[in-house]
């Protein structure tokens, strides 16, 4: 069976280092030598130093894996020779000279293999060695510097030297190596780092300080809040609109962690369609090969509807694809900001994850840098998160391990502190300048709601609404630990010496509430408390103000990113590649400092006195400065500006094209057919049609390396022709890149396709039990949910609880642990995962803070289970002895109510510690504390139903019922 994704219609990904079909498939003169002479010996071990995950020293070892544990994906990467590296640098330089010859002419995927990769006979040897260990190779990278493998824990204790121990972390469980792995010695010397051996997943960057908000600018409060259409505003994006600029034929890559429905009726659709209504451009869903079935990942799920919704607002004609992996939790975003890279699937790539570099090896370090050195030499620009946590990127990780020095400590986030990428922080308005009704700045409501109801820039401060009750909720920045200062980053006024990379670059609004975000969401995380199990579900205006706002830097990195995608249509550019030494070289004039960017001289990240994280005043923080500072930046940017200062572009001279791949219908038994449409932008006739042809990859492999027009086409606006190609045998995404080099009078294009063949969402069952409880009125108890897979079910589940009571009258509020079990793809279908249920009866679900108050969820009695959602806001933690709620830890501790089943990968991953009485903010926000309610005078019991659906494939499902007593 095969399944045709959207078709994607056309966008502008990278310019050919020479405009023939030659030079696209064009290998250097001398490919790499071989490194490895012989083979690899059994005897003579090295050290791979720092290749032990710092994350484990914050947990509890709870001993070693089983040997049978399978471990799919595991990827060697190999690091690059000094002269590669030298002759890499010399060539990234010259491509960001606009006086060099190789000014922005970017290299394909397989141009850069060829001169970057490993040499075949290297990869042979290494793969030679791998199966003799007892692994089976899965697959060799486009750019020939990483393989992936599959074994078990045994082989890689065998192979590498160390255990793997299961360690308990944040509450969770984990796996990882025990100490840092040992290779051959003549392997050591070529890898830079063995991956997906421990399942630690980076956490987005959003901040949800209050739960639902009233909808934006009404009749009734005159409230502002920012939708795309104010952002376009605030940078001056609207002369380029008015120009045409809109990011036709571009695209953006968003890199996430969790399955987004993006079907007509989404939520992601409501938004495009009512908050950035114009959003004309495709979203396609990539689902990275090898990492599991389509799983929705709570807290991940609505970072990736914020991503879609933002960028695709801001370039509203331009293509997006949500690369993203599945339910394997040895996968992560980072694997999709790789696959992204590799395949070179868009010429902007963001990313809105992030991890404290202090809690990142070395290893993972360098390797994930070298592969952004790739994605400049291709033209892609990448964009990242700085973080949501000031200038102490690590104070969120408060869980035992780690000390309280540790976390009150400078620090940064990766991998906005790569200097290959560029780091996006925050700011806010200032005080002010967003007060409800209209102003200099703001329009007032005269009839229907305003989307847009921002009237020019608005003076900005840098973003920090920390607080003593919720926490660190400012704008990341400050120095990198690890990567040395770029030679771009230097003659701008206000850049303090030294020797490591600063952070931000630019800053872009990020406040929650000065003004908040719009969003619609189906994330319970983000959604309302009662019932509502989408934020958007009964419009966006009218009698419907329960639907939430939010803010932090993931709200300005899809911006930017966007941004970037408009800056390329206006300049007929495929790429900018890494714009860092771009947006510094403006900065380092003063002329085109004040006219590009907004500096930012008011504010600061340091923490709010009174968060147990935070260090003595002045320890902590960074303040706006004139000039660049670590807390904004070089300022935020008037895009309208940019786009005029930039140097100018080789191609603006010819007829930009652009490229549509559509679905023929004719496809034939074990055939796909396309059709692929190029057509010039400015002059569809005959006379102006495109010469020559297509190139065609699929799955990194040049399928046609020249596909010619055909003499008679069957139009006179566009060169079109069919191409067919039997249908792929793997299960999964399949993506098709095509490339038009350009003729003289027309610039080069390509463009993506993205489809799935066969099945890629859960099938199987399991089934789910729970004991009976008895709690105290007051106090917590906890009951044992036991969960067998059968059928080889191999997704993730969502648990919902409802009740029943003839004679209940106390509060019950609930949680259920997360748990992660390391039974990676397990065969033994009587394996049993257990859960912990944790109810909380009466006073002991009222004694959260105020402020975490709008976070928690009471148990409900329903007739049907609702879905129980996890908060991104406070997290409760249960420890035995203690009421329930009673030791919320912080409000940064990013919970979830997830649970992982699969036979192919059972995790139960992260669940959101949910319940625990008090009313939800709604409206104006206001919160009536919830009152104590008196032990009942007799014994109430509860009939509980917990049901887990498949969180993706609801046909999956399987429910338990059980009684809880209170007295």
């Amino acid at each position: 069976m095969k399944r045709i994704s959207r078709v994607v219609p056309p966008f502008f990904l990278t310019v050919l280092l020479f405009c023939s079909f030659s030079a696209f498939a064009q290998a250097p003169a001398h490919p790499p030598a071989p490194r490895l002479t012989r083979a690899i010996a059994a005897t003579g071990r090295a050290a791979l130093i720092g290749s032990r995950t710092p994350q484990v020293s914050r947990g509890k070892d709870l001993g070693a894996v089983s040997p049978q544990m399978s471990i799919s994906g595991i990827t060697l990467v190999f690091k690059r020779s000094a002269e590669q590296e030298n002759a890499l640098q010399e060539l990234l330089t010259a491509q960001q000279n606009p006086s060099s010859p190789l000014y922005h002419r970017w290299l394909t995927p397989d141009t850069f293999a060829a001169r970057f990769g490993m040499a075949d006979e290297d990869l042979a040897t290494t793969e030679t060695w791998l199966q003799s260990q007892g692994f089976h190779i899965d697959s060799t990278s486009r750019s020939r510097d990483r393989i992936t493998f599959s074994g078990t824990a045994a082989e890689v204790q065998a192979a590498f030297g160390t255990e793997l121990h299961n360690y308990q972390v944040d509450s969770e469980q984990h796996f990882a190596p025990a100490a840092d792995l040992t290779l051959p010695t003549e392997l050591a010397s070529v890898t830079a780092a063995v991956l997906h051996l421990s399942n630690f997943r980076p956490k987005p960057n959003v901040k949800l300080l209050t739960r639902p908000q009233p909808d934006y600018t009404t009749l009734s409060t005159q409230t502002h809040y920012l939708g795309p259409q104010d952002i376009a505003t605030m940078y001056d994006l609207i002369p380029l609109y008015q120009s045409g600029f809109t990011g036709s034929s571009q695209s953006v890559a968003i890199v996430g962690q969790s399955y987004v429905d993006t079907n007509f009726y989404s939520q992601v659709m409501l938004f495009r369609g009512n908050v950035s209504s114009g959003s004309t451009g495709n979203i396609s869903l990539v689902l990275v090969p090898g990492s599991g079935v389509e799983a929705i990942s709570q807290g991940d799920q609505g970072e990736s509807e914020i991503d879609l919704e933002y960028s695709s607002g801001i370039a509203t004609s331009a293509n997006i694809f949500l690369v993203y992996v599945g339910a394997n939790q040895n996968y992560d975003v980072f694997d999709a900001l790789a696959f992204a890279i590799d395949q070179n699937i868009a010429p902007v790539v963001s990313i809105s994850y992030g991890v404290c570099e202090a809690l990142l090896s070395p290893t993972d370090l360098d390797q994930g840098n070298a592969t952004f050195q790739q994605a400049a030499a291709q033209g892609q620009t990448l964009v990242a998160a700085a973080g949501d946590s000031g200038s102490t990127s690590c104070g969120p990780f408060t869980d035992g391990g780690i000390t309280l020095a540790q976390q009150q400590a400078l620090a940064v986030s990766y991998p906005a502190s790569s200097p290959y990428v560029t780091a996006v922080g925050g700011t806010q308005m200032a005080a002010g300048t967003f007060a409800p009704g209209s102003s200099q700045y703001w329009s007032s409501a005269t009839g229907e709601n305003l989307i847009g109801s921002l009237l020019s820039y608005v003076p900005e401060v840098v973003w920090n609404e920390d607080s003593p009750s919720f926490g660190i909720a400012a704008g990341g920045g400050g120095i990198s630990t690890h990567f040395s200062r770029p030679t771009w980053q230097s003659n701008v006024p206000g850049i303090p010496s030294g020797a490591f990379r600063l952070l931000p670059d630019i800053a872009l609004q990020s406040s929650v509430k000065a003004p908040g975000f719009l969003l619609c969401s189906s994330d319970p995380s983000l959604t309302d408390s009662n019932g509502q199990t989408a934020s958007c579900s009964n419009g966006l205006g009218g009698s419907n103000t329960n639907f939430p706002t939010a803010g932090g830097t993931s709200f300005a990195t899809p911006i930017f990113a966007g941004l970037i995608a408009i800056l390329n249509q206006a300049r007929q550019e495929t790429g900018q590649g890494n714009i860092n030494p771009t947006l510094y070289g403006l900065a380092s004039n003063p002329a085109s400092y004040a006219s590009v960017f907004h500096d930012i001289v008011s504010g600061t990240n340091a923490c709010v006195s009174g968060d147990a994280t935070c260090a003595a005043p002045g320890e902590s923080n960074y303040t706006a400065t004139p000039g660049y500072d670590e807390a904004t930046g070089l300022g935020s940017v008037d895009f309208g500006q940019l786009a005029n200062a930039l140097p100018p572009s080789a191609t603006t001279k010819l007829m930009p094209t652009t490229i549509s791949i559509n679905s023929a219908g004719t496809d034939t038994p074990g055939d796909i057919t396309v059709q692929i449409v190029v057509a010039s932008t400015y002059s569809p006739v005959a006379a102006f049609l495109p010469t020559g042809g297509v190139s065609v990859s699929l799955d990194g492999a040049v399928v046609a390396p020249s596909l010619p027009f055909p003499s008679t086409n069957p139009s006179n606006f566009s060169s079109t022709v069919t191409y067919s190609f039997p249908q792929p045998a793997a299960t999964g995404s399949h993506v098709m890149i095509v490339a038009y080099p350009g003729d003289a009078t027309h610039s080069p294009s390509v463009a993506t396709y993205s489809f799935l063949v066969g099945t890629v969402t859960a099938t199987g069952s399991f089934t789910v039990a729970a004991g009976n409880l008895t709690v105290a009125n007051g106090s917590t108890g906890t009951t044992q949910i036991s969960a067998a897979p059968a059928g080889g079910y191999s997704g993730r589940v969502s648990w919902s609880l409802a009740a029943t009571t003839t004679n209940g009258t106390a509060k019950v509020c609930y949680s259920i642990a997360p748990l992660t079990t390391s039974n990676l793809n397990a065969k033994d279908l009587q394996d049993i995962f257990v859960e912990t249920l944790a109810i909380g009866v009466g006073t002991a679900c009222s004694s959260a803070p105020p402020a975490a108050r709008p976070s928690l969820r009471p148990l409900t009695l329903r007739a049907a289970a609702k879905q129980e959602p996890t908060s991104k806001a406070p997290r409760v933690a249960f420890y035995a002895g203690l009421l329930l709620c009673s030791s919320l830890a912080g409000w940064r501790r990013k919970a979830r109510l997830l649970i992982l089943l699969p036979l192919a990968l059972l995790m139960l991953a992260s669940f959101g510690l949910a319940g625990c009485g008090g009313s939800s903010n709604s409206g104006s926000g206001s919160t009536t504390p919830p009152t104590a309610t008196p032990p009942p005078a007799t014994i109430s019991t509860y009939t509980l139903t917990l049901t887990g659906t498949d969180s993706v494939n609801t046909s999956i499902t399987a429910s338990t019922t059980f009684t809880l007593t209170v007295n």
